[in-house]
């Protein structure tokens, strides 16, 4: 289950990424493998040829991967890099959904920006976690002053 934290709940000597595309081109891309397919697939309905190639929707032209959309190299940054915290303020709708689904993963965003289709996320509340499982309570939570 993904853990969503607030600025002030990032608990000390753990890395906040806000720059996803850097990290990715730098860090992530070397972990990539099958694992990516679905993914890449899903957000930017492109197909993955290798770890450093995709195969763009628009007329099949090969493309450096780091062409991918920002919601989707965070995404695979949050999927591959379980024990880092990623911003997810540029991501699309079809990038939070996926985002929200994954099994693991931290995210950060200083506003409320959450998938219709959230089921259950756990929040950093000061020194302890809290499970929600409701998009308003979610939404209430990220309004508070916890």
């Amino acid at each position: 289950m993904i853990t969503v934290y607030k600025k002030k709940n990032i608990p000390k000597g753990i890395e906040l990424v806000k720059l996803n595309d850097i990290y990715f081109n730098k860090y992530t891309v070397e972990l990539l493998d099958e694992r990516a397919v679905f993914y890449i697939s899903k957000i930017d309905a492109s197909e993955y040829v290798s770890k450093y190639m995709i195969k763009s929707r628009f007329g099949g032209e090969v493309l450096n991967i780091d062409k991918l959309s920002t919601g989707c190299k965070t995404l695979l940054n949050i999927f591959y890099n379980p024990d880092i915290i990623f911003d997810i303020r540029e991501c699309g709708e079809n990038a939070l959904d996926l985002i929200y689904a994954l099994p693991e993963g931290n995210i950060y965003c200083d506003y409320p920006l959450i998938s219709f289709d959230m089921t259950v996320v756990r929040v950093a509340e000061k020194k302890e976690y809290r499970i929600i499982d409701e998009y308003d309570e979610l939404k209430e939570w990220w309004a508070s002053e916890n």
